[in-house]
């Protein structure tokens, strides 16, 4: 799993957004660093013609369609801190 997450993570009250990148061939982040609860996350592919991407939530992890593209994807979550 290759998840990098940008270098300052948004704050607003007790929720918090994490973006970065994930590699061609994962699918899965680990979000347990930065939050308790995620409420809602997407990934997009970051060039290419990718399929499409199916995202699924278990606990603070972030399961998804491998992003089909050598570029890899871009994730957003958004959740509790």
């Amino acid at each position: 799993m290759a998840f990098t997450s940008d270098n300052r993570p948004h704050t607003m009250g007790d929720l918090i957004a994490i973006t970065g990148t994930v590699a061609n061939g994962d699918t899965s982040a680990d979000l347990s660093a930065f939050m308790s609860e995620i409420l809602m996350a997407t990934m997009t592919p970051l060039a290419g013609a990718a399929g499409p991407v199916g995202v699924h939530v278990v606990g603070t992890t972030v399961n998804f369609t491998d992003p089909g593209v050598s570029a890899g994807g871009r994730l957003f979550a958004l959740g509790k801190r």
